[in-house]
């Protein structure tokens, strides 16, 4: 089967989801130009490779994401994956509340409406956190959340931090959650229902009723009307440098690949800046694992 671009350098520039589904997004370094790959349904193989590019700069004003005008090469111990140009021009910082400098772009961000939102990873694992409106609910799902709670509108963010420090310090209640442990907990069983009862439960500790509600975010990651998987299995011995599978869904950045009526969890946030080999119907890995069985209750 094809290799996509054989005769091009592609690199894993971030995951993201449209009207179509979650889908990975991929640079041509030499062409500089972003190309969307709708994923669900897809058999597919991805093999990680050596070299490191910057990924690109993003425009907080627009949403739109560009290639490296320059194609950086990045260190393989380099911690960021934009070189410094594109980092200065996207002028993003999640934790703005802590710099000591916030550039136009964040300031002007800054004072976009945001709301507060409360997501739910599983019974003993709550986040609370903040997001601008202009990217509606993008925010939830780059993260994964499995459940979540809109609870309340700001006219900006800095009003909006207000709540999310106050919640963020009360026992039961994280601000940051660990790729590892979101990564772990997909191969828990999920109940949509029960999980939106908790959020409810959970607000009402502290005399907080949704604004606009609690929502099961299952179709925008595995599709409108499909069925979630049941068990999501981590493979055993799976190698680090290939994936494959049949693409039954996406959390978070985590892709969720069918092999053989099993479904297995493939973590990809750390192979975002790398080339990469694309392979279209065709799985170059076969994965191992544990036979496991679902309870009852």
């Amino acid at each position: 089967m094809p290799r996509l671009a054989q005769n091009a350098t592609v690199v894993l520039r971030d995951v993201g989801y449209d009207a179509d589904g979650p889908y990975l997004l991929v640079s041509n370094v030499k062409a500089k130009k972003l190309n969307r790959l709708p994923v669900l349904g897809r058999t597919f193989s991805m093999r990680l490779l050596p070299q490191r590019y910057c990924t690109g700069a993003f425009d907080l004003a627009t949403f739109k994401a560009t290639a490296c005008d320059l194609a950086v090469d990045l260190p393989n111990d380099y911690k960021d994956t934009m070189c410094p140009a594109c980092r200065d021009i996207t002028g993003f910082n999640p934790a703005f509340y802590n710099a000591d400098n916030i550039s136009p772009q964040q300031r002007a961000y800054n004072l976009t409406p945001h709301f507060v939102y409360m997501a739910y990873f599983s019974p003993q694992h709550f986040k609370v956190g903040i997001s601008s409106e202009t990217r509606g609910i993008e925010r939830l799902l780059e993260q994964g959340a499995r459940v979540a709670g809109i609870l309340k509108r700001f006219p900006n963010a800095d009003a909006a931090r207000e709540m999310e420090a106050y919640l963020c310090s009360q026992e039961g209640i994280l601000e940051t959650m660990r790729s590892g442990t979101k990564l772990q907990l997909l191969s828990e069983p999920f109940n949509a229902q029960e999980a939106m009862r908790l959020v409810k439960q959970k607000c009402a500790e502290f005399d907080i009723d949704p604004e606009l509600g609690v929502i099961d975010l299952s179709p925008y990651y595995f599709g409108q009307g499909a069925s979630v998987p049941q068990l999501i299995q981590i493979p055993d011995s799976a190698p680090r440098d290939v994936f494959g599978g049949r693409c039954v869904g996406m959390v978070g950045t985590t892709l969720a690949m069918e092999q053989n009526g099993n479904v297995f969890a493939v973590h990809v946030k750390e192979w975002e800046s790398y080339e990469v080999e694309i392979t279209a119907g065709e799985v170059l890995v076969e994965y191992e694992y544990e036979p496991q069985q679902m309870g009852l209750w």
